[in-house]
């Protein structure tokens, strides 16, 4: 699994809780040639999500517009 070292591009993925108690996740990514396979950990290593894109351009915006919205 490839993790890719964008921070400034997924701040919601990051990082996400309250301020008193903040959470970090980490968005993994596994890429194919037709379709890339995504994955949000938790701190423990824990699944909290999954999601698969076309490798396309549409795929690649796909793929962004989830990890920013997904928070487990």
């Amino acid at each position: 699994m490839t993790t890719l070292g964008m921070p400034a591009v997924f701040p919601a993925v990051h990082t996400v809780g309250t301020a008193a108690e903040p959470r970090v996740v980490v968005l993994g990514v596994d890429t194919h040639k037709d379709v890339h396979v995504a994955a949000v950990l938790d701190h423990l290593g824990r699944l909290l999500s999954r999601g698969e894109f076309p490798a396309t351009t549409a795929g690649y915006c796909q793929l962004l517009e989830w990890a920013r919205h997904t928070q487990g």
